[in-house]
């Protein structure tokens, strides 16, 4: 039968590991930001520039949840925010686990891959732990002392978590040229011997991300009103964001394959787009003379590239 000193250790050792852990796990997050703010992003739930913010803001929960176990700062708050976070995310994996086939859940960013059933055990696990120190009372510090270890934990998580890496894509949306696009990603894009062809002479440059069923249907629209323009296909481009296959099921789908196509890594594509596609650019000698969704083609702008 343990003692309590015996039972003491094993709390302040599982306590520990805890904090090192959500530390841990927080800070190759970080490491690996682009590719976890993607795959929350691949959920459809927020948008991209909301996407930025949430992934951060979980790596900034994260880190308070480490710093609040090792030094038990207001520990059943921190305890019990803990156990919300973990139930809520081990069901949020149970879906992924049944609906969706991931390689990686980026819990541990791409530095370690767990897959969603992987981390569902992981979960499991660490829930039990938590449910071994329930029982573990905030440390007593004089008030003074409380108070700047708190604000001094607040501020440096939110230094680790918005301002090492911070949202690009808010950045470049105050400083980009355009509105609608992210007119620094695009230029640096262009930079590519790949893409020669439209830096002279006019184009319309279509984004679209292969699995997206509103890209697939403004692609659609707009060669229709390509061909009734009698426009040369010539004048259309395609980027596209996507794995091979899907990219080719676009082709097939979208009747595009007359078309000029270019895939773009993920990054990059989102970069570009804030993560709002389709996205169209007319372009006339490799600059941009406008930007925005569907309702930008109209006539006008079609009549500019015959």
């Amino acid at each position: 039968m343990l003692n309590r000193n015996n039972l003491g250790i094993i709390n302040l050792t599982i306590r520990l590991l805890l904090g090192v852990f959500f530390i841990g796990t927080a800070v190759l997050k970080l490491l690996s930001i682009d590719n976890f703010e993607i795959y929350i992003y691949s959920f459809n739930i927020f948008s991209y520039v909301t996407t930025t913010f949430f992934s951060r803001l979980l790596i900034f929960i994260e880190l308070l949840i480490g710093v609040g176990l090792i030094l038990k700062l207001y520990f059943k708050q921190i305890w019990w925010l803990t156990m919300l976070m973990m139930v809520f995310f081990t069901l949020f994996l149970i879906y992924a686990a049944i609906f969706r086939n991931d390689s990686n859940c980026h819990c541990f960013g791409s530095l370690i891959e767990l897959d969603p059933r992987q981390s569902i055990i992981k979960n499991i696990i660490t829930l039990a732990l938590l449910f071994i120190i329930k029982n573990e009372k905030s440390h007593d510090y004089k008030p003074v002392l409380k108070r700047w270890l708190v604000a001094s934990t607040i501020l440096i998580s939110m230094v680790v978590s918005f301002v090492l890496l911070p949202m690009d894509v808010i950045y470049n949306r105050i400083y980009s040229e355009k509105e609608n696009i992210n007119t620094a990603a695009f230029y640096e894009s262009l930079s590519d011997s790949t893409f020669n062809d439209i830096k002279r002479g006019r184009y319309l440059i279509n984004y679209a991300l292969a699995g997206c069923k509103y890209c697939r249907l403004g692609t659609e629209k707009v060669t229709m009103m390509v061909d009734r323009h009698g426009i040369s296909h010539d004048r259309l481009k395609f980027i596209i964001g996507g794995s091979d296959e899907a990219i080719s099921r676009f082709i097939e789908i979208t009747n595009t394959s007359d078309y000029q196509h270019w895939k773009i890594p993920a990054q990059e594509f989102m970069a570009i787009t804030y993560g709002k596609f389709p996205l169209y650019v007319f372009i006339e000698d490799g600059k941009i003379v406008k930007a925005g969704d569907f309702r930008m083609v109209d006539d006008e702008i079609l009549g500019e590239l015959q």
